[in-house]
């Protein structure tokens, strides 16, 4: 792997990890998981998804298994569309993205049940949406900014 991509994932995790703090209940790493299969090299988005993993599991109050059932999902939902829809296409990132709001929502709840926790259904409804419109727009703005990276082939 190229220095530039290293510090591209680096960057990537650090912001993920940052903004996820300041927007609580949206995954921001998702979309770069997503990229990284794109990228159709298996090694690096095992490698990230481990990291991704262990933090998303060490970070949050969800009990383990979570981070997995989230993650196995998002990889399974991309496998199954990518046999339907250009991997690369905006449309697949639209219906990607509605797919992981739904997801959110029915996996908090389904947590919370097992905790026997109380949620508040609006704010699961806001965050739920707020997955659903991020994950486009993120992964469109790493898209760009990853077929930029200095030595690749794809950059312009």
């Amino acid at each position: 792997m190229r220095p530039a991509h290293i510090v591209f994932w680096t960057l990537l995790t650090l912001g993920g990890v940052w903004l996820q703090n300041i927007v609580p209940g949206v995954d921001f790493l998702a979309p770069g998981l997503i990229l990284a299969m794109q990228e159709e090299k298996w090694t690096v988005p095992v490698w990230l998804g481990a990291i991704w993993l262990f933090i998303q599991e060490g970070t949050g109050s969800m009990p383990f298994g979570a981070g997995i059932l989230w993650y196995g999902a998002l990889a399974g939902l991309y496998f199954f569309g990518h046999w339907l829809f250009e991997a690369r296409n905006f449309l697949f990132m639209l219906i990607l993205g509605a797919c992981l709001g739904a997801m959110h929502f029915l996996f908090i709840n389904v947590m919370a049940l097992l905790q026997d926790w109380s949620i508040y259904m609006d704010r699961l409804g806001v965050e739920a949406v707020q997955q659903a419109l991020i994950f486009p727009i993120e992964w469109g703005l790493l898209y760009l900014i990853h077929h930029h990276l200095p030595g690749d082939p794809h950059a312009a």
